[in-house]
């Protein structure tokens, strides 16, 4: 063994199979990583998610459904509409925006600008699917529910609960369908974003889709630790729409209760955003991230954000689809958020405005 070709021999000697899947996940992982725009880390993300979620599915017996709702019971229109209008807006702003500027020999080839921004919104409608699936399971996978206890916190404060009634009586009912502002509002906030960073290709926009996707990823898991259904179940908001929205939940809600996963795998497809979840408040995660990605672009979207953000604070306790403990810790979600984008995509804020200063 000490002579030269034997030395040679086993620097040739084919390495272990465990090493070798080992180097060849280390490989993809790299190649993922190396895609433009943080696509490889937006497709990890929705991918770690998908396979958790399918895990859980696998443990709890619980049965992937073929979305089939004509009108959402959370929405109050049909799924489809904000991700065709949102593919919609983005494709004439891109058409627009290439009949009126004349290419550059250093601009990326425009087929793959498309092709990766289109991927990213396919990879949104993944990420909702798989979030939705959970949602639905949640009370299934963990019955135990502490609306008691939210709502003596709400009885505590209750002069901050009449003071965003005062709100939302005195001032945004000025705003024309008000009761329908609530999840328009939200949808809105991700539409505009989306097009503008994307057709703009600005720094932000890579940080945008992953904030966007963790928060739905965290989100839903979050659901499984404490849950809630929400306040209205002891008294009526003061936002018609939603009550009547919530009536339906409910019920939606006790046939899962009494037939569990069975009726799920049913009804599922005709109930597939209809699921309960007060605690924490991803209403509140989104609206936060989506204005701190904002304010970081400098984006003259910015103060409508910031409004929208209040609105949805005072919306979500006077409706009374969350309780006011379930608002901090949507907070809390869009922090840990912030931060593990930050440490994915890796550029600094202040980096980041910059370049797009200049």
């Amino acid at each position: 063994m000490d002579s030269y070709t034997d030395v040679q021999r086993l620097e040739r000697a084919p390495s272990k199979p465990g090493r070798s899947l080992s180097a060849a996940a280390q490989s993809a992982v790299g190649r993922l990583l190396a895609l433009p725009n943080h696509l490889g880390a937006a497709i990890i993300i929705v991918g770690a998610f998908a396979a958790t979620v399918t895990l859980i599915a696998v443990i709890y017996g619980a049965p992937f459904s073929v979305p089939r709702e004509r009108t959402s019971a959370a929405l109050g229109v049909n799924a489809v509409l904000p991700v065709a209008l949102t593919v919609f807006l983005y494709l004439s702003l891109r058409i627009c925006k290439a009949l009126l500027r004349k290419a550059e020999p250093s601009d990326p080839p425009l087929l793959r600008i498309i092709a990766i921004d289109l991927t990213l919104m396919i990879l949104f409608v993944a990420v909702t699917y798989f979030h939705f699936s959970l949602k639905t399971w949640v009370q299934v996978i963990n019955p135990n529910l502490y609306d008691e206890a939210y709502f003596a916190v709400d009885n505590a404060f209750r002069p901050v609960i009449e003071v965003f009634y005062w709100i939302r009586q005195e001032y945004f009912t000025l705003v024309p369908g008000t009761d329908r502002w609530y999840q328009a509002a939200f949808i809105l906030m991700f539409s505009s974003s989306f097009c503008s960073y994307a057709v703009s290709r600005h720094p932000i926009y890579p940080r945008f889709c992953i904030g966007v996707l963790l928060t739905m990823s965290l989100g839903a898991l979050s659901y499984l630790i404490a849950p809630a259904l929400g306040p209205f179940i002891y008294e009526q908001g003061v936002n018609a729409d939603a009550t009547g929205a919530q009536a339906g939940m409910l019920r939606a809600h006790e046939e899962v209760l009494q037939h569990g996963m069975a009726w799920i795998e049913a009804a599922g497809p005709y109930y597939f955003t209809g699921a309960l979840a007060a605690m924490p408040s991803l209403h509140i995660a989104h609206a936060a991230v989506m204005t701190y990605f904002a304010f970081v672009a400098r984006s003259a979207l910015t103060p409508i954000f910031l409004v929208i953000c209040c609105w949805v604070i005072v919306e979500s306790v006077a409706s009374r689809w969350h309780y006011l403990i379930d608002l901090p810790f949507g907070l809390l979600i869009a922090v840990v958020v912030v931060w593990l984008t930050n440490r994915i995509c890796r550029e600094r804020p202040s980096s980041l405005t910059q370049t797009a200063a200049a």
